[in-house]
């Protein structure tokens, strides 16, 4: 015998209610998570200071693309990933600056369009050529206990953090991938350090090698 459930007024009638609950609650929770980022996110562009780091950690590495609406809005996509990378940079210094095992990513992208480097199974080997700078930097790096690949995409460096378990990583790349690639690592907990390009592209960009070289050492 089949038994048949039916509905009636009043607890159709609670279920909606309690949808609308929901509803509101979510929307609220929201606007808390959107007024938080606005005050911590004023005290780090305004103010150069970091005002509940965790509790802003927890929002950019769960609620970025909340916080990215937001700034379209008020600003550009570039902005936000410029304020996402300088506060991953300033979260995680002193614990990036003490790992022990540090990796520095580089593009592909920054080396000469005549480079004669082949494509291995950790990326691109340098030939130090010195058609471009890449092969200074990697010297500086190695020189400060940094192991140094230079990476065609994504699948390449999700290989490197399987096989090589850094609890260091270093990268540098356009500011949107360089923004993705600390939230991936920091909803890992392994502590990043990052420095976007002056130029991007798909060949021939450039980075400020000075700068560069500069946190390289400091970060040692």
């Amino acid at each position: 015998m089949r038994s048949i459930m039916f509905f009636d007024g009043s607890g159709l009638s609670g279920f909606f209610e309690f949808l609308g609950i929901l509803s509101a609650l979510i929307i609220l929770f929201g606007f808390i998570i959107v007024l938080v980022s606005l005050v911590l996110g004023y005290f780090l562009v305004k103010k150069n200071k970091l005002i509940l780091p965790t509790v802003f950690l927890y929002i950019m590495d769960n609620f970025h693309p909340i916080l990215l609406k937001l700034c379209l809005m008020i600003g550009t996509e570039d902005t936000f990933y410029r304020i996402g990378i300088d506060f991953y940079n300033r979260y995680y210094y002193q614990p990036f600056k003490n790992a022990e095992r540090k990796v520095l990513i580089l593009p592909h992208c920054l080396r000469d369009i005549k480079c004669p480097a082949k494509l291995g199974v950790n990326g691109i080997e340098c030939v130090f050529c010195e058609r471009c700078l890449l092969g200074s930097i990697i010297k500086i790096a190695r020189e400060n206990n940094y192991e140094v690949y230079i990476v065609p995409g994504s699948t390449f460096i999700k290989r490197i953090l399987k096989e090589k378990k850094p609890t260091g990583v270093f990268g540098v790349s356009c500011y949107r991938d360089l923004f993705y690639g600390m939230n991936y690592l920091s909803r890992k907990g392994i502590p990043v350090q990052g420095q976007p390009l002056l130029k991007d592209g798909c060949i021939c960009t450039s980075v400020d090698v000075e700068e560069l070289i500069t946190r390289i050492k400091d970060n040692r």
